[in-house]
C-alpha cells in the first residue's frame, strides 16, 4: 500500500515536559526539540519533492509529546475515517484533535473505537483497502481489532504476539521481519500468505530500519540502515532522511505519517 497523502504534526512545545522523565513518556533520551523540528521539516520537504500531499495538524497542545507519532491515531481509507482508542492513559486526547483535523480536511468519520477495544494504527500493515494484518497484544485488542473490521467492513487477521511494529513491515509482496521472529507465528503466517521474506538484523531494527514509508510500487523513505543496501539489490528506489531525534521517541518514519489510503 503506497501513499500520496499523509497528515503530519511537526513536533512543538509539548516536547518540553518530556525534559524531566523520558521513559514516563516513551522517549528512550532527552530530544532536543529545534533539532527534531529541522529533521520533521526535511522529511515533510523530501516527501512533497516525491509528490506525496502533505497536511499538518495545526494543533497546541501542552503534554502531547508522542503526537507526531500521528498514525497511531486513526485509519483513514477511501475519504472515510475511524478514531483510534489509544491504550496509554497519557495519550488519549490525541485521537481528538485529530479526528477535527481529518473533518476540517473533508474526511468522514465513520466512528470510533470504544473500551473495552484498545487500537492503535501503527499495529495496522493493510494488503490491500480489504484486508490487514494486526498486531494483537497490549496496544491493540481483539475487541478493538473487532469494531475497526465491523466499521470498515474490511478483514484484519490478528498476530498475537508480543512484538513492536517497528519488528515488521511489508513492500508488495515482500516481508521484512525482525531475525527474533523467523520461525516464529508471523513468519507462518507470511509464509501462508505467500510473501518472499527478508530477514533483518536485531542493529537494522534498532536502527528503525523497519519502518521505513512506501511512497510509490518500488520507491520507499527510509532512515539510513544497513536494510537499505538489501533492498536497493532487489530493485527498490530507497531515499534516506536523518531522524536521529526524531527516532529518540522510539519511532520511525512510517508511525510518524498518518496515510490517506
Amino acid at each position: 500500500m503506497k501513499v500520496r497523502e499523509i497528515l503530519v504534526h511537526k513536533p512543538g512545545n509539548e516536547i518540553n515536559v518530556v525534559e524531566y522523565k523520558p521513559s514516563k513518556w516513551g522517549f528512550i533520551d532527552f530530544p532536543r526539540l529545534i533539532i527534531m523540528q529541522r529533521e520533521h521539516d526535511e522529511l515533510v520537504k523530501t516527501l512533497q519533492d516525491e509528490g506525496v500531499k502533505v497536511h499538518y495538524l495545526r494543533r497546541i497542545t501542552q503534554n502531547k509529546p508522542r503526537l507526531y507519532i500521528l498514525r497511531d491515531t486513526a485509519v483513514v481509507l477511501d475519504g472515510k475515517a475511524v478514531s483510534c482508542h489509544l491504550s496509554q492513559s497519557i495519550r488519549r486526547g490525541e485521537e481528538q484533535m485529530v479526528k477535527i483535523r481529518l473533518k476540517e480536511l473533508g474526511v468522514k468519520i465513520l466512528g470510533h473505537i470504544f473500551a473495552p477495544g484498545f487500537l492503535e494504527g501503527s499495529d495496522l500493515f493493510f494488503i490491500d483497502k480489504s484486508h490487514a494484518f494486526a498486531i494483537l497484544g497490549p496496544r491493540s485488542n481483539e475487541e478493538g481489532i473487532k469494531h475497526l473490521e465491523e466499521i470498515l467492513k474490511i478483514d484484519v487477521t490478528p498476530i498475537e504476539m508480543d512484538i513492536s511494529s517497528t519488528q515488521f513491515n511489508t513492500l508488495n509482496d515482500i516481508a521484512i521481519i525482525d531475525e527474533e521472529l523467523a520461525y516464529d507465528r508471523l513468519y507462518n503466517i507470511l509464509k501462508e500468505r505467500e510473501y518472499d521474506l527478508m530477514i533483518a538484523t536485531k542493529k537494522q531494527v534498532n536502527e528503525m530500519g523497519l519502518n521505513f514509508l512506501q511512497i510509490d510500487d518500488n520507491k520507499i523513505v527510509n532512515v539510513r540502515s544497513d536494510i537499505n543496501r538489501k533492498l536497493k539489490m532487489i530493485g527498490f528506489d530507497v531515499i534516506e532522511v536523518e531522524i536521529r531525534e526524531l527516532m529518540k521517541g522510539n519511532t520511525g518514519i512510517r508511525n510518524m505519517c498518518l496515510p490517506f489510503y
